[in-house]
């Protein structure tokens, strides 16, 4: 691709964010809260990927300067992804790097990975003073004791090493940068607001070791990055990823408030390089079947219908692994399930659901 330059962006700094008095110790990783600082002002970089700097053109996140971490109160990094072995085996995993600045920064990393043969849903997870990406442009970086969590312009790296498993992916985008919301900005109700962007699509390639044995794998990944000045303390949510057959790429965030109750809708349809983002009035979502958690006595929806009518999407998602719940009370001090799904209906494809709040209200 030919090298383009960002069209110069002014952010407004987001606003309506409430204080939040609560102990860290109590409250999970994505309810943390801290001091934190004006974002800049003005941006102006280039980029290696021209359909990168393209969408960024037109949103108020600028690529890819906004990929390194920024000095607001709550950020990470995210992906989830699908592998397949060189002897055809299929794992899926997801990797999240949690920064949270509250006067001192921290930071959290929770990984896990799914084997798809044997039903075994691996997690680990660490916690680290401070900010490993501290100073770096364009790009992040975090990367200590055999982890990391690097790349930046749609160019990355995952390395992780657990007693169970260990893997060391790279990926590369290969579409062009989803923006949620309006022009990258997506509200969270009373919680605030928070910038928000995708890659949707990352080819993969790298080793996985498991059970004593090394394999190459190839695969697909989602990539989400969030950051702002927000508070979640009231929240909850479901959220879906999904990367159908047909190409095209769809995402929807359900939150929820503290009575479990639906207040806000958001969503995304990305086909062809085009997104069209959705809103309460544009699709439906429906829970399922439950799964019941015996470790930690949660039920929750593994189990779901989406139907979208302007895309004439009538889609049905369901777990592949029912056990996917994840135990973060070690490090971010909250559970929630964390797996891969399969979608048929209307059309077919992969994806992946995140569900949190459940181990409060067994519902």
């Amino acid at each position: 691709m030919n090298m383009n330059h960002a069209h110069v962006k002014y952010k407004k700094p987001i606003g309506y964010f409430k204080a939040n008095k609560l102990s860290l110790v109590i409250i999970s990783l994505l309810l943390m809260m801290g001091a934190g600082s004006y974002y800049q002002l003005f941006k102006e970089k280039k980029t290696s990927l021209g359909f990168e700097a393209k969408a960024a053109s037109n949103s108020l996140i600028s690529l890819p300067e906004d990929d390194a971490p920024h000095l607001l109160k709550m950020e990470w990094w995210y992906y989830n992804g699908h592998l397949l072995t060189a002897s055809g085996k299929k794992y899926s995993f997801h990797d999240s790097l949690f920064l949270v600045n509250s006067g001192m920064s921290h930071m959290v990393n929770h990984v896990s990975l799914t084997d798809q043969q044997s039903g075994k849903h691996y997690i680990d997870q660490r916690s680290t003073a401070g900010n490993l990406s501290v100073g770096t442009v364009n790009r992040f970086d975090f990367t200590t004791n055999n982890w990391s969590v690097a790349g930046g312009n749609g160019i990355d790296q995952l390395i992780a090493s657990t007693p169970e498993f260990s893997f060391k992916l790279n990926l590369t985008s290969t579409q062009p940068p989803v923006f949620h919301g309006q022009d990258g900005v997506i509200s969270l109700g009373a919680a605030g607001s928070s910038y928000y962007y995708s890659r949707t699509r990352m080819t993969i390639s790298g080793t996985l070791q498991i059970n004593g044995q090394t394999e190459a794998v190839t695969g697909l990944a989602w990539f989400d990055h969030q950051w702002g000045d927000f508070s979640t303390t009231q929240l909850s949510w479901d959220w879906f990823s999904l990367q159908l057959d047909d190409q095209s790429d769809v995402m929807i965030y359900q939150l929820r408030d503290k009575a479990n109750q639906p207040i806000f809708y958001t969503g995304s349809y990305t086909k062809d390089g085009i997104t069209d983002i959705l809103s309460s009035k544009d699709f439906t979502l429906t829970k399922g079947q439950q799964w019941h958690s015996t470790k930690t006595d949660t039920n929750y929806p593994i189990a779901w219908k989406i139907v979208i009518p302007s895309k004439k999407l009538d889609l049905t998602t369901h777990s592949i692994i029912n056990d996917s719940e994840f135990d973060a009370s070690l490090t971010s001090y909250n559970i929630y399930w964390e797996g891969a799904i399969k979608v048929t209906g209307s059309h077919t494809g992969l994806g992946f659901m995140e569900l949190s709040g459940y181990s409060n209200t067994k519902n």
